[in-house]
């Protein structure tokens, strides 16, 4: 994503500090998101709405020497359509500050955790963004994208990355079930070329609850295919299951995408969700994107008043 450096501040800090920013450095970035949207699974209701999270964020590092950086990230969201918090949390997307060397990284704070990153977004097409979604499809319905109140641990070599994050209780709610069990999560990848693998595991707050998963893509250049797998148990003891199916291809300067999954409790037997979607994103510059999506979705017992296809047609521009 392209950042610009904030200068003043960085020469005022600097002017009171000495020296003290002379191998520092600190950037603000951000993203306005906003599309002409019918979502599916939900009433007839033609809406401005974001399609992903339009945020704005601050992050920065320090070389300390010898080989330690510190760093830090602050990412706040809101709805771009009337400009309102999207949550009553401030730093909803990302508050944090770690440490960063050749032992790998190590940080506190709010964050994604590592088996949302790297095994259910990237399995996704659309990074579980838009009306086309997959989200309920990759963490089952039982993970959280992010955790407050986290201890991380990141270290990568040679195409290889492994994760692991712990939470207090207190901040995380489980998605579905009771419990006040400190959360955690296991996550990570090996890339080798076109080939990408990933694995997750996340252990939310409820008593009962847990969602493993793997996922793989192969990218032959004209058409990248991918698949993901999913098996857990909710905070009933439900167990659940998901798969899904997903192509991508360059086209022009866009990208067309396209998926197939669903999620299903197999103790009741009922379809939790299944869907079918494609769409197209066209790059009008490397910072300014255009898309359109259309989405169809089916369960068991949707109500007859309920849309089963949603679109929306959008504009994104990152900074």
């Amino acid at each position: 994503m392209h950042t610009r450096t904030l200068a003043p501040i960085a020469l005022a800090l600097a002017a009171l500090g000495g020296n003290a920013l002379a191998q520092s450095s600190v950037t603000v970035y951000g993203r306005v998101d906003l599309s002409l949207a019918q979502q599916a699974d939900a009433v007839d209701n033609k809406e401005v709405r974001n399609g992903s999270g339009s945020r704005l964020g601050f992050r920065g590092n320090e070389d300390l020497g010898d080989g330690l950086k510190a760093f830090f990230q602050l990412e706040h969201r809101f709805n771009a359509d009337d400009g309102t918090q999207s949550t009553t949390r401030f730093w909803e997307g990302r508050s944090l500050v770690g440490l960063e060397g050749t032992f790998g990284r190590v940080w506190l704070g709010r964050d994604e955790n590592p088996a949302y990153t790297y095994s259910q977004s990237v399995a996704d097409p659309w990074g579980t963004d838009t009306v086309a979604s997959n989200g309920s499809i990759v963490n089952g319905r039982i993970g959280t994208t992010r955790y407050s109140n986290t201890v991380n641990y990141r270290f990568a070599i040679a195409g290889f990355t492994a994760a692991a994050q712990v939470a207090e209780a207190e901040g995380n709610t489980p998605a579905t079930g009771t419990g006040t069990k400190k959360p955690y999560s296991l996550g990570g990848s090996y890339a080798n070329g076109p080939i990408v693998i990933g694995v997750g595991y996340e252990n939310p707050a409820a008593e009962e609850d847990y969602w493993a998963s793997i996922n793989g893509s192969y990218d032959f250049g004209m058409v990248k295919v991918g698949a993901f797998f999913g098996t857990g148990h909710d905070g009933s003891d439900d167990k659940r299951q998901s798969w899904l199916v997903s192509a991508t291809a360059p086209i022009g300067q866009g990208q067309l995408r396209a998926s197939f999954g669903q999620l299903k409790n197999k103790d009741t037997d009922v379809i939790l969700d299944r869907q079918v979607a494609i769409g197209y994103h066209y790059a009008l510059s490397k910072r300014t994107t255009v898309y359109a999506d259309v989405v169809h979705e089916g369960r068991d017992d949707i109500p007859d008043n309920y849309k089963k296809t949603g679109y929306d047609f959008g504009i994104k521009h990152n900074f």
